[in-house]
């Protein structure tokens, strides 16, 4: 049985995907399995999945959304705990590693570090640093948790733990859910995946397209809209007092390095960079000393 399994619904994102692939392939420190849906992507996807037959499991053929793929890679996936890496999306070195030593320590039930915005290139364009769980940042505030940062326990998820009726917010109803049925939450001072800023994107589109999704969930768990100022300010009280404001600033002057730390002409270099310039004070011990990735080639 992997330590984790790593869902990842994709379609469309053959331009990206090789890097999600080869991030979880490099990951170090633990075993794991990755599981891709794809929705029958006419690009080069499946191809590029083929190159990686040997360590992925995958399978194209529609689906109903990004729900509905994650339900389904889920229901195969056999790994006690569960990662979620859209097909745009990487895991920086030993991120997986980081996340489940946490989980283990503190007998968590999600366990959260921060992450980093890049830009097609996977440039870095800002450090996205969060702080401490808070049920009531999560309610009225929204989402702050990163879902490709984020690893969960399989026995908090349940049976089918994505809503398929919901297209765009997906992550902060399960957020609120899990949260609802008394999961514990743990944030771990560590950058742990790169989130890709590009046009394709569902978030780039305009949000009155999903004005559905969203009030559907406030209804669900009784979200009171009014309270957004006040929360978005202690959001910023709590960023501030957690140093996560410093570490932005750190990585500031990182801005455009290419971070892709498993292509052979990149290396772990700037991500060793990164993490020393802005999270040597607070890393766990045990990823200070883990290393920045593995030397295997990719594919």
């Amino acid at each position: 049985m992997p330590d984790v399994s790593v869902l990842t619904p994709s379609f469309g994102y053959g331009r990206f995907i090789r890097d999600a692939l080869n991030s979880v392939a490099r990951q170090e420190g633990l075993t794991v399995e990755h599981v891709v849906q794809d929705a029958g992507s006419s690009d080069e996807t499946v191809e590029v999945l083929r190159d990686f037959s040997d360590r992925v499991r995958w399978r194209s053929e529609p689906d109903r959304g990004q729900s509905d793929a994650l339900n389904k890679a889920y229901a195969v996936s056999t790994g006690e705990w569960l990662g979620w890496l859209n097909a745009d999306e990487f895991y920086l070195p030993r991120g997986l590693a980081t996340l489940l030593a946490a989980a283990e320590r503190t007998r968590a039930d999600v366990v959260y570090g921060d992450v980093v915005w890049v830009d097609e290139h996977g440039g870095l364009l800002r450090l996205f640093p969060q702080h401490g769980f808070t049920a009531y940042l999560l309610k009225n505030y929204g989402i702050f948790i990163p879902s490709c940062g984020t690893i969960f326990r399989r026995s908090a998820l349940g049976g089918e733990p994505w809503d398929a009726s919901v297209a765009r917010i997906m992550d902060w109803d399960l957020y609120l859910r899990l949260d609802a049925q008394g999961a514990k939450f743990h944030h771990v001072r560590y950058p742990i995946a790169a989130y890709r800023i590009h046009t394709g994107q569902i978030t780039a589109q305009p949000l009155d397209r999903f004005a559905e999704d969203h009030a559907k969930v406030r209804a669900r768990y009784g979200v009171p809209e009014r309270l957004r100022g006040h929360a978005s300010l202690l959001h910023a009280a709590y960023k501030l007092a957690s140093g996560a404001y410093v570490r932005q600033i750190q990585a500031s002057r990182m801005r455009g390095a290419d971070l892709r730390w498993f292509r052979d002409e990149v290396g772990p270099a700037p991500v060793a960079t990164l993490i020393r310039r802005c999270y040597a004070r607070s890393m766990p011990s045990t990823s200070r000393s883990g290393g920045t990735g593995s030397t295997n080639k990719q594919p």
